[in-house]
């Protein structure tokens, strides 16, 4: 098997007034089509800024951010990382989501039903990813 696997991180503005409903609704859509189309991500919402990691074969994962693109819940996107990857950095994740809640101090992790959580810090995942990430939640 070809290793056509590619790893996409990008920032962007969440549109004021995003409620929870709005973040569910994102969610199951993404969590049902990355299964599919063997996507795995994470995304983390401070409250303004959305990042979010997406990996998968690369035309799959360059259709997701087109859409992504086109997408009014949010603005500003910002592509931060595009790369090809030897592993992916949460296999077993379809799209996980963290919100850092109001003032940064506190965080709540939403898993559908069959993606682990204790998958996040595995001796796999890369640390620099690992560090992205927890620098924009503690930015909150």
């Amino acid at each position: 098997m070809s290793n056509d696997l590619f790893r996409l991180i990008y920032v962007s503005t969440a549109r004021p007034g995003l409620s929870d409903a709005d973040m569910l609704s994102v969610l199951n859509a993404s969590q049902s089509n990355n299964e599919e189309r063997y996507i795995t991500g994470y995304l983390v919402h401070n409250g303004e800024n959305f990042m979010q990691l997406i990996e998968g074969p690369r035309a799959e994962v360059e259709d997701i951010y087109d859409r992504i693109l086109k997408d009014k819940r949010h603005s500003g996107i910002v592509r931060i990382l595009a790369e090809k990857a030897d592993q992916r950095a949460f296999p077993r994740w379809s799209m996980n989501y963290f919100r850092v809640d109001k003032g940064g101090q506190n965080g709540t992790m939403m898993v559908r039903r069959d993606d682990p959580v204790d998958s996040l810090m595995t001796a796999e995942a890369p640390r620099d990813l690992i560090y992205t990430f927890s620098k924009f939640i503690r930015q909150a």
